[in-house]
């Protein structure tokens, strides 16, 4: 029987198969790399709106605290925290551990305040990183 010669040589395949390896090792890297980054970020989001959450239930209290006072007929501003605005609205913030503020604004007409604001807001001024100027397209 007549053998014919191979075309690829075995340094072909060796060459083929050390590129194979090292685009499967790449890729193990970049998901690793990703997948920590995904944790990061999922701790940062739920350590956010666990004080989210702490803040609500202090808000809370608080409002039932001012509706306590205002069935009794007590003065709201009584109450540590809270002001009354020109308008007639009563106010309040709490802080919340992430560098956030819940403030709260309510109407005291009546037995029970009416929420008339409750936002959920950054207290730090923001400041944006400058990496120098933007091409102008000339």
């Amino acid at each position: 029987m007549k053998q014919y010669p191979s075309r690829m040589g075995v340094g072909a395949s060796s060459i083929l198969l050390i590129l194979v390896v090292v685009s499967l090792t790449l890729f193990a890297s970049l998901s690793l790399i990703q997948a920590r980054g995904d944790a990061a970020l999922t701790q940062k989001t739920a350590a956010g709106i666990a004080a989210y959450y702490e803040a609500d239930a202090r808000a809370q209290e608080k409002l039932a605290a001012l509706d306590d006072a205002l069935q009794q007929g007590k003065s709201p501003e009584s109450i540590e925290g809270i002001t009354k605005l020109p308008d007639g609205t009563l106010s309040f913030a709490i802080e919340a551990q992430d560098g956030h503020a819940l403030n709260v604004v309510a109407d005291p007409s009546g037995k029970r305040c009416k929420i008339l604001a409750y936002r959920y807001e950054n207290m730090q001024d923001w400041a944006g990183e400058s990496a120098g100027t933007l091409w102008q397209g000339e």
